[in-house]
């Protein structure tokens, strides 16, 4: 990732900083700004032809990523909170295929997003990448409404997370039942929450995830892999 550092004219012109021309161009080890042909540039060197100093740091291994993007996909939440719909809506038929043109769709769009960031790996992430790809006149506001767009979209689905796993927790609380079951005495949940309750449990593990993003970061990666790893088993 990197820093907004231009030393060429790739940030008037994203024409200069087309796939053929990052992926090939490099400076020569003598340091005279040569551009010679490599294809094993390396995250640094790419950032350092588009006119970017590399700020942060790369402490994840693909396996890592790999794992994390399973714990982003929150799929036992998904499935949970949204397998009820498929099945009274349309049953098995609606689940299977479903799935599968969905997920088809999915994969045209992670290919896209894919060969767009590895030409444009910067730290912006799409709001960069709707500028650079964008048509000279309409770029700043392109850029403007994908930025704001993006930052209310991860705010949005972060806190719906959130209280998913709030209803989530409180649910499996109330598996635990009192009263005989009978007409007269009715078996109900032991935590019979209120509003508020459920409001206060919910910043609670807001507030606990935000403190282990911020405070955690060098063991996340292992949190990850342990949460990935129990996914498939």
């Amino acid at each position: 990732m990197g820093s907004y550092a231009p030393e060429d004219k790739a940030y008037e012109d994203h024409s200069s900083s087309s796939p053929d021309h990052l992926h090939n161009r490099k400076k020569d080890k003598r340091g005279n700004g040569g551009i010679v042909s490599d294809d094993n540039n390396s995250a640094d060197e790419l950032l350092e032809a588009m006119g970017y100093t590399s700020e942060l740091k790369r402490t994840r291994s693909t396996a890592q990523v790999a794992f994390m993007s399973f714990v982003l996909a929150s799929i036992p939440y998904g499935l949970a909170t949204t397998l009820y719909y498929p099945i009274i809506g349309g049953g098995p038929v609606n689940i299977i295929w479903g799935w599968t043109a969905v997920s088809i769709i999915i994969l045209c769009v992670a290919i896209s997003l894919g060969e767009i960031t590895s030409v444009y790996p910067t730290a912006g992430g799409v709001y960069y990448q709707t500028f650079m790809l964008s048509p000279v006149w309409c770029r700043k506001i392109m850029s403007y409404i994908c930025g704001w767009a993006y930052v209310v979209g991860n705010i949005t689905i972060t806190l719906a997370v959130q209280f998913g796993t709030t209803l989530f927790l409180v649910a499996c609380i109330n598996v635990w039942t009192t009263g005989a079951g009978t007409e007269e005495d009715p078996m109900v949940g032991i935590f019979p929450a209120k509003p508020w309750q459920i409001f206060l449990i919910f910043v609670g593990i807001t507030l606990f995830c935000n403190l282990v993003a911020a405070l955690g970061n060098k063991w996340l990666p292992i949190l990850d892999v342990s949460c990935g790893v129990e996914l498939f088993l």
